[in-house]
């Protein structure tokens, strides 16, 4: 090793000052990430869900600590209620009149079958009925008529096929049919004719879509990789971009897109590094902001951009504090909000950070 970097300093005079290696000539970040306050309760598995009025409020996670919301204008939390049974590892959906479902996820002693919804007008939490079968890890999508989709997940030694529909007419949930494969740390992504395509959880590669018109659930193609712990991001051409996750060695760098006239995925490029619990957001010119995560050993504090143009990855900027199972959600003026989530050491994390963008 001490050869080879006295070779590439001999090379580096032989060829003067205008000589440069790789690393120099990678491109600037394309962001930077800045402080944006303090939960009060460190926490990580949690939600974080964009508010009507550009708030953004945090539900649960591992610390079972009571809720908060993120206020933009002073880049602080504070009190938004407290749920009636504490919960991680659950979903928060936004409904189309401004209130907040939560879903199952693991509370203080057991899985939950628990439904709650967060009103804005009282800032608190009031029942909103039961799920058949408690679960966690698992999806839940909102769909065009206003329902929501809760598909897969974990309970007790079981990992589900089932997949729940719950009613906002009557807040109550039932049968949508059943995934041809159990699945848990999967993806649920809503296409634009209504249908909801689902990849990866559990190791698994067949990708399912189910159809609103039949409640139930057909193929739609088939990974190069395995994975799960992956993110799902549908594009604003009807593709769906999923990068990187778990499979059953580590972490992956892959990215494959699925096309909607095909019903198949391909090739997207690949990660400078990779991970899985990351998170990833589209971005308002189209690109994919990919955020964090990691292996099985370690947290990553990089991240990239996804580039729709060249479909490659490049630098976006550096986090404060490396995190997987975070939260990061796009604020109105473009900005990223990232939120708490686990460090190398499996602590949760109180901190809070905003991606910017640079100015083109």
């Amino acid at each position: 090793m001490r050869l080879l970097f006295i070779a590439s300093v001999v090379l580096a005079l032989a060829l003067g000052p205008k000589a440069t290696f790789a690393a120099e000539e990678e491109p600037a970040a394309t962001g930077s990430f800045s402080a944006a306050g303090l939960l009060a309760e460190a926490r990580t598995a949690h939600t974080a869900t964009l508010l009507r009025d550009g708030h953004v409020l945090v539900v649960g996670g591992s610390g079972l600590a009571p809720e908060e919301v993120w206020d933009p204008a002073t880049a602080s939390f504070g009190p938004a209620g407290s749920l009636a049974e504490a919960r991680w590892l659950h979903t928060a959906t936004a409904l189309p009149d401004g209130r907040v479902l939560v879903v199952g996820g693991v509370g203080s002693d057991d899985h939950l079958a628990s439904v709650e919804v967060w009103g804005p007008a009282t800032a608190s939490f009031g029942p909103a009925g039961s799920l058949a079968e408690p679960r966690y890890i698992h999806t839940a999508t909102l769909l065009p008529d206003g329902r929501i989709l809760v598909v897969g997940g974990w309970h007790a030694e079981d990992v589900l096929a089932s997949a729940e529909v719950w009613d906002p007419a009557t807040a109550s949930f039932g049968p949508a049919g059943s995934l041809a494969e159990p699945r848990y740390g999967h993806t649920a992504t809503a296409l634009p004719d209504g249908r909801v395509l689902v990849v990866g959880g559990g190791g698994w590669d067949l990708a399912e879509v189910w159809d609103p018109t039949t409640g139930s659930f057909g193929p739609a193609g088939s990974l190069a990789e395995a994975r799960y712990d992956h993110t799902a991001t549908l594009l604003p051409d009807g593709r769906v971009l999923v990068v990187g996750g778990w499979d059953g060695d580590g972490a992956l760098a892959s990215a494959e897109v699925w096309d909607p006239a095909t019903g198949s995925f391909g090739p997207a490029g690949s990660l400078a590094e990779a991970r899985g619990k990351h998170t990833a957001t589209l971005l308002p010119d189209g690109r994919l902001l990919v955020i964090g995560g990691g292996g099985f050993d370690d947290v990553l504090a990089s991240a990239e951009v996804w580039d729709p143009a060249t479909a490659s990855f490049g630098p976006a900027g550096s986090l404060a504090e490396a995190r997987g199972t975070h939260t990061a959600t796009l604020l109105p003026d473009g900005r990223l909000l990232v939120i708490g989530g686990g460090d190398d050491d499996g602590n949760a994390l109180a901190s809070a950070e905003v991606w910017t963008p640079n100015e083109s």
